[in-house]
């Protein structure tokens, strides 16, 4: 037998206790209040070793275990004399960091649990972490990885990752920051729901008929990051949009590309058939403007935040993000005041939230008539209007009118005369998607006559099809070919923006299915498999990828593509939903917002200076906010 502490504590006895139940390990516990995990954990080994099957379930010795003694007595005795000893466990983890290089800690492999000794390291890891938040992030990558890997196994991560865990007090001496914060957070939660409306963080919901505001899906405590990634990825992301830009004027090179699934795909098909017609018009418009949003989620084993995916229409939240910004700008200047002087943090206010109404500013300039207007076609219904209203509040600031409108409205009341656009009566310089990235949203004939009539106009448009039809995620992978990407940018562009890249394959070639197929099956958590499509909720993950798969035909493989998985190390979130707090284990992606316009094969204009954060939880597969899985969060930086 095996005694443990209570289960008021944390410490890393539960994880070991659901291990050993759900493997029916010849163990039994009791929980012992005084009794610390060390002695636990070498408890386990001498009790674990004389089993017949001991390899099955562990990959380390005792004799590695003993190396993180002196690790744990000072942390222990940190506590117990009431000393900061900072020092000391930064010396530890140097030579812990230093012990893993030299390979001396052997990483977990797919068929095998957490050790002894991983269990135990991974825990006075995360105690550091409470004490010193993002120590590890900042200062120990090799240990921070360390974490990433180990907890990357799907066994783990139902004990792990479990929020009522990870709350938990690491013992009556090392206390749990997260429960100052949601102790703040439930106090004053009624003041917080008041704050975000007085803010602007508002959303439009529908319940039976009835419309109504109330606050827009939040994140009450931002993600940190070092302030240097967001550096990168917005110099990535101004290469992202200059790729974008150049493969969107290629029509023979993406038609190539496309034509094969639009023989099964009406939609791309459509799309295709009306470009072409562009292509050989007389009237077209030279400019093509497009607003790009490059999404990033943290892979924490190679920390690297890698790329998600490229949107090119409908870009949401930008105004929404800057408020959540000033928000939680404003908390940690009041409510939250003793964290941010404890831990030198403090929530970064440099977003450009206009990014998006400098692009259409600076597009319907190009059209040079300021009596025309800017055409806004939207869905019936848009829950994040507020959003999409404080455009329009910028565009009106600049002397430029836009006008709110559906496909279906605009039915009888749009024409087009020698190029000339004009909608309920008004000429028109621009045109901004804020729908139309899925068939369904076409409701009728009508709908694509009047999105040809719009494409083949004088009048700009955000964006225009050849930008739309190049945001396909068969593109995503066709540019992970060195010889593709380097069509349109320069060797060493192409190795930078590369290394955000994650591995995709393609249904291509009908006699590497099988393979590609049993390469899933070995571990199909390593994998996403996604459609042709937009919108959010249309991957498939997991246990549903294979007979997903096994159920399409050769030739209807070939519309989706398979993304390996990147996966976080999640963190405590603390969620706000129409006034309700929801506190979970959960990662967030880090959105950058940019734009481009071309003059024919000329760039005009490549910018950033946008952000988004959206958090959702961890064990939710798909993100999106308005498709109800995610909240809009922002991010915070070393005050140091």
């Amino acid at each position: 037998m095996i005694q443990s502490q209570s289960y008021q504590y944390r410490y890393g006895s539960e994880p070991l206790h659901g291990i050993a139940k759900s493997l029916n390990l010849p163990i039994q516990f009791e929980y012992v209040q005084e009794i610390c995990i060390f002695e636990q954990l070498i408890k386990l080994v001498q009790i674990s070793e004389k089993l017949d099957n001991y390899s099955k379930y562990f990959t380390n010795s005792f004799n590695q275990l003993e190396q993180l003694k002196p690790f744990y007595q000072t942390i222990s005795s940190s506590f117990n004399q009431g000393v900061d000893k900072k020092n000391e466990i930064c010396e530890h983890c140097n030579h812990i960091q230093n012990f893993i290089i030299h390979n001396q800690f052997k990483y977990l492999e797919h068929d095998k649990l957490l050790s002894v000794s991983d269990m135990l390291l991974v825990e006075l890891l995360e105690i550091v972490s409470n004490m010193y938040p993002n120590i590890l992030y900042n200062n120990y990558q090799i240990l921070y990885q360390y974490i990433a890997r180990v907890l990357s196994n799907n066994v783990l991560q139902n004990y792990y990752f479990n929020v009522d865990f990870m709350m938990k007090d690491f013992s009556p001496n090392i206390k749990n920051v997260q429960n100052i914060l949601k102790g703040i957070i439930s106090t004053n939660l009624s003041t917080f729901h008041d704050f975000a409306q007085c803010q602007g963080i508002l959303y439009r919901y529908k319940e039976d008929g009835k419309q109504f505001p109330d606050n827009c899906p939040v994140s009450l405590f931002p993600l940190y990051i070092n302030y240097d990634i967001i550096n990168d990825l917005k110099k990535k992301t101004i290469l992202q949009q200059k790729v974008v830009a150049k493969m969107g004027m290629d029509f023979e090179w993406y038609t190539s590309i496309l034509g094969r699934l639009a023989k099964h795909d009406e939609f791309i098909r459509r799309m295709i058939s009306i470009q072409g017609k562009v292509e050989k018009s007389q009237t077209k418009c030279p400019y093509t403007i497009c607003i790009v949003r490059n999404d990033f989620l943290h892979h924490a084993s190679l920390n690297q935040w890698m790329q998600v995916e490229y949107n090119c229409i409908a870009i949401s939240f930008g105004f929404i993000s800057d408020r959540v910004q000033k928000y939680h700008s404003l908390l940690f200047d009041s409510y939250y005041k003793q964290i941010r002087e404890n831990y030198k943090l403090q929530v970064k206010q440099d977003l450009n939230h206009d990014i998006m109404v400098d692009a259409l500013h600076k597009a319907y300039e190009l059209y040079n008539n300021k009596n025309a207007i800017v055409l806004i076609i939207t869905a019936e219904f848009e829950g994040n209007v507020y959003d999409q209203r404080y455009i329009e509040k910028g565009l009106a600031k600049l002397g430029i009118l836009s006008k709110r409108t559906t496909f279906l409205k605009l039915i009888g009341n749009i024409t087009s005369e020698n190029g000339i656009l004009r909608a309920f009566g008004q000429e028109i310089a621009l045109v901004y998607f804020r729908t139309g990235y899925t068939f369904d949203q076409y409701e009728n004939e009508e709908c694509w006559n009047i999105r040809e009539m719009i494409e083949l106009s004088k009048a700009l448009k955000c964006p225009s099809l050849n930008t739309q039809l190049v945001n396909f995620k068969k593109l995503q992978q066709i540019l992970l070919d060195e010889t593709q990407i380097q069509k349109f940018l320069n060797k060493d562009e192409a190795k930078l923006i590369s290394e955000n890249y994650c591995k995709i394959w393609g249904f291509d070639h009908e006699d590497q299915h099988e393979k590609l197929i049993e390469m899933i099956k070995q571990n199909p958590h390593d994998y996403v498999l996604k459609p042709q499509r937009e919108g959010g909720g249309n991957n498939y993950y997991d246990d549903q990828i294979i007979p997903e798969l096994q159920k399409l035909t050769p030739e209807q493989r070939t519309e989706f593509i398979v993304m390996e998985r990147i996966k976080p190390i999640p963190r405590i979130g603390f969620m706000m939903r129409r006034g309700q707090l929801d506190i979970q284990a959960v990662i967030s992606e880090i959105s950058v917002i940019g734009y481009f316009i071309n003059d024919g094969e000329k760039i005009l204009v490549n910018e950033v200076g946008g952000y988004l954060v959206r958090t959702k939880r961890y064990l939710d597969n798909e993100g999106g906010v308005a498709a109800g899985y995610a909240v809009v969060d922002s991010f915070m930086v070393s005050d140091s």
